[in-house]
């Protein structure tokens, strides 16, 4: 009997992000994918993207894990602004032409659109014959939301000439599955995968630190009497965040408490509407490594992320980790497969403080035991969502596009 054929794959990665080296690992313990990254930049490693992003001089946390269980390269970014944080020009890898020339995989994986390096990728892979796949979150109501000469841009350059050109696209869930139809892009070039994987050690760590609440609180000066809305990620416009707090003012609670992890260029802005309104149960407790968000997860309720964009949204997925119950905006990717209204949380239309505000005070208001039973079936949902090998279908599609015999 012929031996399985083993491909060489690239993955071409803006930097190491925390939550996809758990999916670079998982892909290259399959015997038959011979997987190397390709990092575009290092910040995901030195912490830059913090600094830029939260304002704070600390890190993710982690980075002697970040690059274990996979072989990687990062390429030199000819960009004079080189940031992977900065669309349009803040990647320029110029040498992944000749990578690309020189080791000739069997595919490509590319992880945007938004830079020259994922052109000169889609170019080369041209040049060269080699099956491209793209792998993003974007997310198609997101899209909506864009000015209409924008989307008209995009159906021209992405829906004209990228995706007819793209082999196949390793779609992260029902909103990015739909950005990829509404684009033109046939049933038979999709492909089920993740964004993000590797959720098992959260769960162990939730499984750890179950009845440490009172614990927990005490250690961060939370009531421990009080029911926790939790938000973690930046204090930023496009975030929701004065929106949020806005909410929060108006829900109706004797024992409520809001505690927002993470930082961000509204943080005094913030810190202000909570004193002038005399809002004493908003809890500022800034960026926090990877090693201690799980606590923030176990000592809380609820989570709530009212973005006015996003393409995903990765704490949801942390949050279903930690048995916690979630309200989200419309705009969020993961709400459309995560949370089931009235099962394990809420979803409300961006930018409607009324609605954030009923469904706050709907899931604050619930007894224990209801929260509780809403919060069971979050764990199921990231259970299910979790419960699959992300190598095996794209194993499957390789050999379609190969035409290997199954």
């Amino acid at each position: 009997m012929k031996p399985p054929k083993i491909y060489k794959i690239t993955i071409i990665a803006p930097t190491c992000f925390y939550y996809q080296a758990p999916l670079f690992r998982a892909l290259a313990s399959d015997p038959r994918l011979d997987l190397t990254v390709y990092f575009c930049s290092d910040e995901g490693i030195s912490g830059e993207d913090v600094r830029v992003v939260y304002g704070s001089d600390k890190n993710w946390g982690f980075e002697d894990d970040l690059l274990e269980g996979y072989d990687y390269r990062f390429l030199r970014n000819h960009s004079p602004w080189g940031s992977y944080l900065k669309s349009l020009t803040g990647l320029a890898n110029f040498g992944i032409w000749n990578e690309i020339n020189r080791v000739r995989p069997d595919v490509v994986v590319v992880m945007s659109w938004m830079n020259p390096t994922w052109w000169i990728t889609f170019f080369a892979c041209i040049r060269f014959k080699i099956p491209m796949l793209l792998m993003t979150d974007a997310n198609f109501y997101a899209e909506k939301l864009k000015h209409p000469w924008r989307l008209m841009a995009k159906r021209i350059l992405l829906g004209k000439i990228l995706f007819p050109a793209t082999s196949g696209f390793l779609y992260a869930g029902s909103a990015n599955k739909r950005l990829y139809t509404e684009f033109g892009v046939a049933d038979n070039k999709l492909v089920p995968f993740a964004y993000s994987w590797g959720y098992e050690p959260l769960v162990e760590e939730a499984n750890k630190l179950q009845g440490q609440k009172s614990e927990l609180r005490k250690l961060y000066g939370i009531p421990d009497d009080a029911v926790v809305v939790l938000y973690s990620g930046r204090l930023s416009p496009e975030k929701g965040s004065l929106e949020l707090l806005e909410a929060y003012k108006r829900v109706s609670h004797p024992r409520k408490a809001l505690v927002l992890v993470g930082d961000g260029r509204l943080r005094n802005q913030m810190q202000n509407f909570a004193k002038l309104n005399d809002v004493n149960s908003i809890y500022f407790m800034g960026f926090q490594n990877r090693s201690d968000i799980g606590k923030f997860y176990a000592m809380s309720d609820i989570l709530v992320l009212p973005s006015q964009r996003e393409t995903w949204g990765l704490v949801i997925n942390e949050a279903l980790c930690f048995s916690l119950p979630v309200v989200v905006s419309d705009q969020v990717g993961a709400g459309f497969d995560l949370v089931i209204p009235g099962e394990n949380g809420y979803v409300f239309p961006v930018g409607d403080v009324s609605e954030l505000t009923d469904q706050l005070s709907r899931l604050l208001n619930l007894s224990e035991e209801d929260r509780l039973k809403m919060g069971k079936r979050s764990k199921q949902l990231i259970e299910e969502w979790s419960d699959r090998n992300l190598a095996t279908s794209l194993l499957k599609y390789l050999d379609t596009i190969h035409h290997v015999d199954g």
